[in-house]
């Protein structure tokens, strides 16, 4: 049976303050005695349970009050701890139309074999839906990081913040800089039922804008008395206005006050932010593909317009040379074109490097094979290899040996006499060093720059490529001085093939 646990309590002035602290922090308190099959709670625990307190009520009853689903386990635990004497602490739901949540600890009032337990039992509902939001949101950030195109990432913000947040009157505003205005981007269904086709704000219109500008959300009990209020007239009350970085605003309202808690609002701003950062993926991307059509073609232009002139250029000077033309001069002019072809193909390796990696092409590559490969293309009679040691790394094959030809051809090309190339494994990447004259500590940095060389053939762009490669990877190239005095380049920021393992 269940009963009330005013035994506890020989002052009468007790239970009352007793059941007033029990519903300030929330918690019941009830006794079990398996002996005599009596379930004594108080006030607070019969009412988290939704179980009322007749004369007589068995703890069958009271389990029945548990949902279906969970009342083995509510047995189970309850059994246990008489036979053990170990305490339990469980999440279960009730038995009820709306979902409900129950924490329910309890633990033998004198140890093993003891046949009476105490507890207590809290609702965890609200802390349970909002876990349930959180988990939702994670869901909501996957679409929002897949969706294509701003409007599609408002549609998905505009349907998570009524779905899961319930903010079933919402929308999202993007900024318009042609316009310098904020245009609406999406609206939920619940919002244009209520207030028609949403606004554009123009600069300096409304709490939309101000909160824009500032980049600080803002959360308003009573629109009524704020400042800056788009339309005086408006049936909107409580509002939520969460910016989205440099991209826009999300908003959020409702027609009584006071109607947001600070879980909520904690959300909604959570939401703004995954907003923002989808947002900020696509803009990078929009970028990107620009810069990867301005490449190429400015590829398009140096591959035809500059080399097919060349081209007929060189076969000029053949013909000239059958027909006895000066030696000397002619070789001036084909030592130029040789210079201009090389030219062209580093321009054109410089643009391709500074294309977006293709994550397919990425994959484990030994950096000895690579090497070899690379050495292969550029070996001079007076230069020798050495490879160090060898490592896996995850990177892009042909880039890197791309960034390798690089490097050798540059210890090659400012080395006078004999040669000897290095190549070896860093903990986060790898070097490549040579015994020739070095750099100077002061042209260090210089080196990677478009245009910069020292050799009189060099084109200035061998080290800029070598440094593209790297940062389209997410590397870093640094140069320093080897152990004889000569260049020694460090690629940092590598990944191991083995740390993928």
């Amino acid at each position: 049976m269940i009963t009330a646990m005013d035994d506890r309590h020989s002052d009468p002035s007790e239970p009352p303050l007793f059941a007033a602290v029990e519903r300030l922090v929330g918690v019941g308190g009830w006794v079990y005695d398996s002996d005599s099959e009596t379930l004594s709670a108080t006030d607070e625990a019969a009412r988290i349970s939704g179980c009322a307190s007749p004369a007589a009520m068995t703890l069958d009853a009271v389990i029945d009050c548990f949902h279906p689903d969970d009342q083995p386990a509510v047995r189970a635990a309850i059994a246990d701890a008489i036979e053990t004497g170990a305490a339990f602490e469980s999440e279960w739901r009730l038995d009820s139309d709306e979902p409900r949540w129950v924490r329910v600890y309890g633990e033998p009032v004198d140890g093993e074999g003891s046949s009476r337990l105490s507890g207590a039992i809290e609702e965890i509902t609200d802390q349970r839906r909002h876990e349930g939001r959180l988990n939702a949101l994670f869901e909501t950030n996957r679409r929002l990081l897949d969706a294509e195109t701003p409007p599609a990432v408002a549609e998905v913000a505009v349907t998570a913040a009524a779905d899961v947040l319930g903010l079933s009157l919402n929308g999202v505003h993007l900024y318009d800089p042609t316009a310098d205005a904020l245009e609406p981007a999406a609206m939920s269904d619940a919002a244009r039922e209520a207030f028609g086709e949403p606004p554009t704000f123009a600069a300096g219109e409304g709490i939309a804008w101000t909160v824009f500008k500032t980049g600080e959300a803002r959360v308003f009990d009573d629109v009524r008395a704020a400042d800056a209020v788009y339309n005086d007239d408006t049936a909107v009350r409580s509002e939520i206005a969460v910016p989205l970085g440099d991209h826009g605003v999300f908003l959020a309202a409702a027609s009584t006050p006071n109607a947001f808690d600070e879980r909520t609002v904690s959300l909604a701003k959570l939401l703004g932010t995954a907003v923002e950062t989808a947002l900020d993926q696509l803009e990078q991307k929009r970028r990107l593909r620009r810069q990867n059509d301005r490449l190429e073609a400015f590829a398009g232009i140096v591959s035809h317009d500059l080399r097919n002139p060349l081209s007929v250029a060189t076969a000029g000077i053949e013909v000239a040379r059958t027909q006895g033309a000066e030696a000397d001069a002619l070789d001036r002019v084909e030592t130029a074109h040789e210079r201009m072809e090389t030219l062209i193909d580093d321009l054109l390796a410089l643009a391709e490097t500074g294309q977006d990696l293709n994550p397919d092409a990425l994959g484990p590559v030994s950096l000895s094979r690579v090497a070899e490969d690379a050495w292969a293309t550029i070996a001079a009679d007076q230069a020798s290899l050495v490879v160090d040691d060898d490592s896996h790394l995850i990177a892009d094959a042909s880039r890197l040996q791309q960034l390798l030809e690089n490097l050798c051809a540059n210890s090659i090309e400012h080395s006078e006499g004999p040669v000897t190339v290095r190549i070896g494994t860093l903990p986060d990447g790898f070097y490549v060093a040579d015994d020739g004259p070095g750099i100077n500590p002061a042209d260090r940095e210089a080196v990677f720059e478009t245009g910069y060389s020292t050799a009189d053939e060099g084109t200035g762009l061998g080290l800029r490529i070598v440094r593209t490669v790297a940062e389209a990877h997410g590397w870093t190239a640094t140069l320093t001085e080897s152990a004889t005095g000569g260049a020694r380049f460090e690629i940092t920021g590598v990944d191991h093939a083995t740390d993928h393992s």
